[in-house]
């Protein structure tokens, strides 16, 4: 009967052994997939990371583009005004000299015929 109980108390811890074993197997095949799961997810995330970086420095790119045009236009707009300020002074400047020349060709007639009418008029008185 010793042996019956003793061969059962074996069988029993070896039934313990091996279900305890088949436990940590599943646990170990569990832990194992849940690292996999997670360094996919890691692997994923860090793509994604990535992308979104590389998303921003485009788009810094973009707008210190787009900044520089800016920038450019801006010196064409100033360039044009200057441009477009020298000429309005050159046409004013134009437009004083043929003014003062009309005035001169006025005031040149104008003792031109105030002479002739003082020799008219001292012709006229002699006689």
């Amino acid at each position: 009967i010793l042996q019956a109980v003793v061969s059962t108390q074996s069988t029993g811890e070896n039934a313990k052994s091996v279900i305890e074993k088949q436990l940590r197997e599943e646990l170990q095949a569990k832990k194992e997939e849940m690292e996999r799961q997670m360094q996919e997810l890691e692997e994923a995330h860090q793509k994604e990371i990535q992308s979104l970086q590389n998303m921003i420095e485009t788009l810094k790119t973009e707008q210190e583009e787009s900044k520089l045009r800016l920038d450019e236009e801006r010196l064409e707009v100033v360039e044009a005004k200057r441009r477009i300020e020298e000429e309005r002074q050159a046409l004013e400047k134009e437009l004083r000299k043929k003014e003062k020349m009309i005035q001169n060709q006025i005031l040149g007639k104008a003792s031109e015929s105030s002479g002739r009418a003082r020799i008219s008029f001292g012709i006229r008185n002699k006689p």
